[in-house]
């Protein structure tokens, strides 16, 4: 594009932007304008439509555009593209996608665990919240308060993800409430005002929320008509409950007199098939529990080993109101409007997903003694994240619509302690996911209808875990045993075939004979015998094919195997023998698993985080060990894996979108800008040309290969601008 070409854009990129302006993002350009003022700096220049169509895509879709989809909007006149291009892309499952990676990184979300069933539910409850636009404050208050099994919600995961309690508390605070605490754990904090105490009274709020399953809880219709629900037990005053759990431990040793361990022993041995996944599935609140001071606690306001009550560590304190666990009232008091960091800490979270850096950096070690960049536009920007009622989208659309978005990147380094006064973005590089799927939509073209899709086989399962669950507390344990009893004529039968071979064995063993091997075998014949009886148990519970599918277990399903390659029958027919065999090896290659790059759908749609060695770890995506442990640092590894590794195979795939856009062009010419408008959304520049031409005059058809490995590994496409 020459000069004057570029001018027309500009002039026509500031019409439209400010035809598109919405009154929240005039004030905030107008707090901008202020700061540049007084600091005596200028915006950036107007983005042309080409970068801000990319940029868009990336920064909301994660994602750079499909070639139909850019090419799209550089053609339509509508004074309003760009208003109406962000409202669809916050619409678009693109969105749910790219969200879901930030807030697994935030939140640390991992399926590389025990509990992989909890672990996939709470990946399908955060996509939900994210494409249902969930209010933060809500989504926020919904992990905090969560209870009860998998099977009822996901968001135990929360739970889950940290077995020790305090721990998680750290990890809490400093993701909510942009604090930094893990230092008070051990000792008073060196560098902020919070103690040790201050630490154990916050984790006190949250120390009753227990992870671990005690198993099935076999109990009578006796124990279940006095048994009193989580409210009822709550509104109680602690001499009230301490009586009622008095009884309550009375009766229940006066139930289990009632029924034989032998008999009781034999129901659960039924059952451990279906016990083992259920190790990591609840998360229940227990009420009266606080957590100890460490044996070494060192301080004079307390003594080792001391319990310690519930206190906030700043602003109003956390009232538990009628009815409401110390749990609920923490959240409300979190999750508050009044709270003096939480609407702050997420209003600048989106500020520097959008703009790349934060008004108050870090975002997450905020002290009392923390100013903001800006601090007239952080008041504003919390203040407008209240208005909005917690609507990250609705944030997001106004800090998109801002003039200052919709200008040219900064792209001098802003120096450690030094203020940036945001005259536009900086210059990003993208994310391992960013560019994952922007490899993806190379590939495939626009996925991301399947990003939301049902994972219908875990769902299930969940389905018959609480239908066994409900089967076995309606049952009660007299229930329970009386099934066990019913099926006693064939457990009977079998056990006299044991005592008859065991007889026999012993009667081999004294006659000299070797037993050896018989009595492996017997052993084996045994525990099978003993295995059919037990599943007859669970069969007559649940019925035959609820059993069966309970005692296989949850087994994921592999999406690759599913997807079929996609390629213009034109361009299918026009191979030879040897290029559709070779077509198809690319594919297969493409789509392994096994070399960790199966490009077939959206980084949030493979593993939580992918395993070491594999592409999206090679680009830096995080181990989710810390909080938003990516990086974005680049490597010799990364240029050879898109040079020589499973990226660039998908990229010469004839069956990949690209290609077979590139096969459509006439010349070597028309082929390299076609490369240009899928990878960079714009047209080679005339210095770009220029060098472009001698290549294809000394290289010829090879030149597309050269300009393609060139495009991969530099700066511009790896970059969003």
């Amino acid at each position: 594009m020459n000069a004057p070409r570029l001018l027309i854009a500009s002039l026509l990129s500031a019409a439209a932007l400010q035809a598109a302006s919405l009154p929240e993002s005039q004030k905030i350009d107008q707090l901008l304008s202020q700061d540049w003022q007084k600091a005596g700096l200028k915006a950036n220049p107007p983005a042309s439509d080409e970068v801000l169509v990319r940029r868009l895509y990336l920064d909301i879709a994660g994602r750079i555009p499909t070639l139909d989809e850019a090419q799209a909007y550089m053609k339509s006149q509508d004074p309003e593209k760009r208003l109406k291009l962000i409202d669809m892309l916050l619409a678009s499952d693109g969105y749910t996608s790219h969200m879901f990676n930030y807030w697994a990184d935030v939140l640390r979300l991992t399926d590389n665990v025990k509990g992989r069933i909890t672990a996939e539910a709470y990946e399908e409850w955060l996509k939900k919240q994210v494409k249902d636009n969930v209010p933060y404050d809500k989504f926020v208050k919904n992990l905090l308060t969560t209870d009860g099994g998998v099977w009822d919600s996901g968001s135990i995961g929360f739970w889950q993800r940290d077995e020790n309690k305090l721990d998680h508390l750290a990890y809490t605070v400093q993701v909510f409430l942009g604090t930094s605490i893990v230092c008070a754990q051990c000792h008073n904090h060196p560098f902020d005002k919070w103690s040790q105490m201050d630490y154990y009274h916050m984790a006190a709020f949250t120390y009753g929320m227990d992870t671990k399953s005690r198993g099935l809880d076999f109990k009578s219709d006796s124990m279940k008509s006095v048994e009193l629900d989580k409210k009822a037990i709550q509104a109680m005053s602690n001499e009230e409950k301490k009586a009622y759990r008095a009884k309550y431990a009375a009766m229940r040793k006066a139930d289990d007199a009632r029924v034989s361990r032998e008999d009781l022993a034999q129901v659960k041995r039924a059952m451990q098939d279906v016990m083992k996944p259920l190790r990591y599935t609840s998360a229940e609140w227990q009420d009266g529990r606080l957590p100890s001071l460490p044996s070494d606690y060192k301080y004079p306001d307390a003594k080792p080993g001391q319990k310690v009550e519930a206190k906030t560590m700043f602003g109003k304190d956390a009232e538990v109101k009628p009815g409401q666990t110390q749990l609920q009232a923490f959240a409300d008091w979190m999750a508050s409007p009044e709270n003096p960091r939480f609407t702050t800490v997420i209003a600048n979270r989106m500020w520097k997903k959008a703009f790349g850096i934060g008004l108050i950096e870090p975002v997450d070690e905020i002290t009392d003694s923390t100013v903001a960049s800006n601090p007239a536009l952080m008041d504003y920007l919390s203040q407008l994240m209240v208005e909005q009622k917690y609507s990250l989208k609705s944030f997001l659309r106004v800090l998109y619509n801002t003039d200052t978005y919709q200008r040219a990147a900064t792209t001098q380094e802003v120096p450690a302690g030094e203020t940036y006064h945001f005259t536009g973005p900086v210059l990003r590089r993208m994310s391992a996911e960013q560019i994952w799927d922007s490899f993806v939509t190379l590939s495939k073209g626009n996925v991301d209808d399947t990003v939301d899709e049902e994972n219908a086989r875990l769902h299930q399962y969940l389905d018959d875990l609480s239908s066994f669950l409900g089967t076995v507390k309606s049952k009660g344990a007299e229930g329970l045993v009386q099934v066990a009893k019913d099926g006693r004529a064939k457990l009977d039968a079998n056990q006299k075939r044991i005592d008859e071979m065991k007889a026999k064995l012993a009667a081999d063993k004294e006659k000299g004979v070797d037993t050896t091997a018989a009595s492996k075998q017997l052993a084996k014949e045994a525990t099978a015998l003993r295995k059919a009886s037990e599943k007859d148990i669970l069969v007559a519970l649940l019925g035959k094919e609820r059993a069966d599918d309970l005692r296989k277990g949850y087994q994921p399903s592999n999406k690759a195997k599913d997807q079929r390659p996609e390629i213009d029958r034109k361009t299918l027919e026009s191979m030879t023998k040897e290029q559709r065999k070779e077509f198809l090896q690319a594919y297969q290659r493409s789509t392994s698993r096994k070399d960790g790059m199966g490009l077939t759908s959206r980084a949030s749609e493979q593993p939580s985080p992918a395993r070491p060695g594999t592409f999206l770890r090679t680009f830096g995506q995080s181990d989710r060990e810390l909080i938003q442990n990516a990086s974005d640092d680049a490597s010799v590894p990364q240029a050879l894996t898109l040079l020589n590794g499973p990226a660039a195979d998908v990229i010469n795939n004839p069956a990949s979108k690209l290609n077979q856009a590139i096969a459509k062009a006439d010349s070597p010419a028309q082929k390299i800008n076609t490369l240009y408008q899928a990878l960079l959304s714009r047209a080679p520049t005339a210095s770009e040309q220029v060098v472009l031409d001698g290549v294809i005059k000394e290289r010829g058809d090879k030149a597309v290969a050269d300009v393609t490995h060139a495009l991969l590994t530099g700066s511009q496409f790896l970059f969003v601008q």
